[in-house]
C-alpha cells in the first residue's frame, strides 16, 4: 500500500500509515528503541502500541490480536510488542505508523536501508 493512499478495503483512518497485508498471529516488533506511550484498544485500529522513541518521534502499531507490553515499558529495537490481528473489515493485517513532530511521515521512506 502507498502511504497517504488508503486502499481498497482501508479504513479513512489508515490514512497517516500504512497497513501491511501479514498472517494473523505474527510478532511485530519495534522498529527503534523507545518507551510505551500507549497500549490499549483504540477505535478504528483495534488494539494500538504507542512507542515514543524521543525527539517529538513516535510509531504506531495497530490492529494488534494481542498486546505484550504496557505504558511506561521500555522497549529496544526489534522488541515484540504484540501480534499482527485483523483490521476492521476482517481482513488480516498490521497497521504502522510513523509520526515526528506531530506529523505523519512516510514509514517506507524511514524503514529503508
Amino acid at each position: 500500500m502507498k502511504f497517504g493512499a488508503g486502499g481498497r478495503g482501508a479504513p479513512v483512518s489508515s490514512r497517516n500509515g500504512i497497513e501491511l497485508s501479514l498472517p494473523e498471529g505474527q510478532p511485530v516488533r519495534a522498529v527503534h528503541e523507545g518507551t510505551v506511550a500507549f497500549a490499549e484498544p483504540f477505535s478504528g485500529y483495534g488494539n494500538l502500541v504507542i512507542v515514543d522513541h524521543g525527539d517529538k518521534g513516535f510509531s504506531l502499531y495497530g490492529h494488534l490480536s494481542t498486546v505484550s507490553v504496557k505504558k511506561g515499558d521500555r522497549v529496544e529495537a526489534a522488541a515484540p510488542v504484540g501480534l499482527t490481528g485483523r483490521n476492521p473489515s476482517g481482513n488480516p493485517s498490521l497497521y504502522f505508523e510513523l509520526r515526528v513532530d506531530g506529523h505523519p511521515v512516510d514509514p517506507l521512506q524511514w524503514l529503508k536501508k
